[in-house]
Order: C-alpha cells, then sequence, then structure tokens
C-alpha cells in the first residue's frame, strides 16, 4: 500500500509541475498588451489624470448616459481635435461613467477641464443625474494608416 502511495504521489506530483510549466510558457508566449493585430493599431492605454462627479451609484441608466452624450455633443464640438481643442474622443464607458481622452500632445490645462465638466454636468442635471461621472485620460490620436 505505501508503493502504491508513492507512485501515485509522484504521479500527481508530475501533474502539477508539467501544469505549472505550461502555464509559464504560454504566459511568456503570449502577448500581454492585448489583441494586437500585425500592423500594431492596438491604441496604448490611456492614462488616468482626473475625475468629477459622483461615483458611489451602482448603476447608470445607459440609455440616459447616452442622452447626456448627444446633449453635450454641440457644446463639446469646439474642444474636438478637429477643431483644434484638447479632445481625442469621449464615450461611455463600460463601467457607466463617461470617459474624456484627452490628447497627450496637448498640455493639460484644468480650467478648460473645468469648463468642459461644466457642460458634462448642466447636461447631467438635465437628464436627472446630480454630479454626473467624469473621468480625463490621457490618449493618443489614432494615427492610422
Amino acid at each position: 500500500m505505501n508503493e502504491q502511495f508513492k507512485k501515485t504521489g509522484l504521479i500527481v506530483l508530475t501533474i502539477i509541475i508539467f501544469g505549472v510549466f505550461s502555464y509559464a510558457v504560454i504566459c511568456s508566449m503570449t502577448d500581454s498588451s492585448g489583441l494586437e493585430g500585425e500592423d500594431g493599431d492596438v491604441r496604448d492605454p490611456a492614462v488616468f489624470l482626473k475625475s468629477y462627479g459622483n461615483f458611489s451609484q451602482e448603476y447608470y441608466d445607459t440609455g440616459v448616459m447616452l442622452d447626456v452624450i448627444n446633449m453635450s455633443n454641440p457644446e463639446l464640438s469646439e474642444y474636438m481635435g478637429l477643431q483644434g481643442g484638447p479632445l481625442v474622443a469621449y464615450g461611455l464607458s463600460y463601467q457607466g461613467y463617461i470617459e474624456i481622452c484627452w490628447d497627450e500632445d496637448t498640455e493639460i490645462n484644468e480650467s478648460t477641464m473645468d469648463r468642459i465638466y461644466s457642460v458634462w454636468n448642466k447636461n447631467g442635471k438635465i437628464a436627472g443625474i446630480e454630479d454626473i461621472p467624469v473621468v480625463f485620460s490621457h490618449c493618443s490620436k489614432f494615427k492610422g494608416d
């Protein structure tokens, strides 16, 4: 019985070692930066700059948040990069807050961030959200082909 126990223990140990080794090999072969194509078109991860509003809500109604985005579009057009402004993009994050991408090549200006947030906050109040949650992140522009 003792001999059988040793054989079983050796088999289990071998399986564990093989599993750990296989995991290490697979992890070293996998690109940790995400699903990147051959041409490297994947955007660099954003860097947090500043947040505004109330993040204590567990859930914000997606429809209401999208209404706020639609109401804010005309007022924010002057801040977009195509108009010479500092913003690359903005939209609803999967976590329910508004994420605003500030061009990484543009100097950070807190008073401009405050003005941009005041647009979001005003339209959020109209839609029924007090202190709408907004996050500014440093992002790179998509360079394209």
